[in-house]
């Protein structure tokens, strides 16, 4: 059985009264899709031309969400999928990032 809520959205979405962010669902959802650990330490910041973009605050965290992004995907493809999703990308944000950015070859006299 279906909730009133639901129909009338349907309902108003079908006469053109309502026009939803199709992203929204990918915020709101965003624990839900990452899963609570993941989410504790990644955050959807932005939607750009089918592209997630997660911040990720540590490099660990960065390579747990690559591994499970096939995961990710489809999660958020089910939550959200006038969104037309089609690809994630991670980055790694907060103090951790500009620690990387000062660590370059240049640093060490490494060739570049």
């Amino acid at each position: 059985m279906r909730k009133v809520g639901d129909i009338l959205r349907d309902y108003l979405r079908e006469r053109g009264w309502l026009t939803e962010n199709p992203y929204a669902p990918l915020f709101t959802d965003w624990n839900r899709i990452a899963g609570t650990g993941l989410a504790s330490h990644a955050r959807l910041v932005d939607v750009r031309e089918g592209f997630m973009i997660v911040e990720v605050d540590h490099p660990g965290w960065m390579q747990m969400a690559r591994m499970q992004k096939h995961t990710l995907l489809s999660a958020a493809r089910a939550a959200a999928p006038e969104a037309r999703i089609t690809d994630i990308r991670f980055l790694l944000g907060g103090q951790d990032q500009q620690e990387n950015h000062s660590l370059g070859p240049s640093r060490f006299n490494l060739p570049g």
